[in-house]
């Protein structure tokens, strides 16, 4: 309930800044997003999920530390690429989200190189 509060309160002084300061508003905008994700990322995510940490049995703990980590970059990813998108940064925002997903990957193959290690030398061994 505090984060729409909090929302509705910050929409309502972004509104106040855009019709008293319209070249500062863009400026404001920004930094209430960013605060906002910081916001939610402490005050949400980072307790559930040390609480799920603890659920988690010990083989599976690697694989659901590295799908908590995909999840939040997309979502932070996706949230920073419509901000760029609002302000007419396209090619900018489609760096970032190709970056986003290059980095998603090199992380999910280095995670699994010992599988693809021993997947092709059983591979190797039947032909």
């Amino acid at each position: 309930m505090i984060v729409y509060v909090t929302i509705i309160i910050a929409f309502c002084l972004l509104q106040l800044v855009k019709e008293i300061y319209p070249r500062i508003h863009s400026v404001i905008y920004t930094i209430y997003i960013i605060l906002f994700l910081y916001y939610i990322l402490m005050t949400f995510i980072i307790p559930y999920t040390t609480e799920f940490i603890s659920v988690i049995p010990s083989a599976l703990l690697p694989v659901f530390k590295l799908l908590i980590f995909s999840v939040i970059l997309l979502f932070v990813s996706q949230i920073i690429e419509e901000l760029l998108a609002d302000y007419e940064y396209t090619s900018l925002a489609t760096i970032i989200t190709f970056t986003t997903k290059a980095i998603l990957v090199l992380v999910w193959l280095r995670h699994m190189q010992q599988f693809y290690e021993k997947f092709f030398s059983i591979m190797g061994l039947l032909s």
